[in-house]
């Protein structure tokens, strides 16, 4: 047997024991499969989700924003041309889906879109609280009746030993 044959073996006992004690061990992804609504059984990446189901999904406030290639790049001209394509392609994909939509179509993809804003949930939650208290608000001022101040006791001189 040759040194490469040898190489070989070596490689393919390694892979079967990486496949039989070692990714078994591993945690899933667990996401439906659309082909047969079974759970993926991909390894999971740090936020619990394989690479095919959300697994590199960016964090963050800029999480929804183009990360563009490093200028120190060797290869960037060839990464900024595939980002700008892909771009390219995304948009009129878009054009595409919005011009074939009904106008009931339209209207509720134009409220979700309003309703779902980029960003953080956290600040999308602090917003939504700071508006329900503007509704409360304003909802409290336009009753005719002012609210009832809190009951106080008058401040009287009162000799309560004579």
């Amino acid at each position: 047997m040759t040194v490469s044959a040898q190489k070989q073996v070596q490689a393919r006992e390694a892979m079967l024991r990486w496949h039989r004690e070692l990714r078994a061990t591993r945690p899933k992804c667990g996401a439906k499969r659309k082909h047969d609504g079974e759970p993926c059984q991909q390894l999971s990446l740090a936020n619990g989700r394989c690479y095919f189901h959300g697994g590199r999904t960016g964090s963050g406030k800029d999480w929804h924003k183009t990360k563009w290639p490093k200028g120190t790049a060797p290869d960037v001209e060839e990464k900024l041309a595939r980002k700008l394509r892909n771009q390219a392609q995304t948009a009129n994909a878009r054009k595409k889906r919005l011009a074939a939509m009904t106008e009931e179509q339209r209207t509720r993809h134009n409220e979700w879109q309003q309703s779902h804003r980029p960003g953080a949930a956290s600040l999308r939650i602090a917003k939504r609280a700071e508006r329900k208290q503007a509704s409360w608000l304003r909802e409290l001022l336009a009753e005719d009746t002012p609210p009832n101040p809190p009951h106080n006791p008058p401040d009287h001189d009162v000799d309560i030993f004579g």
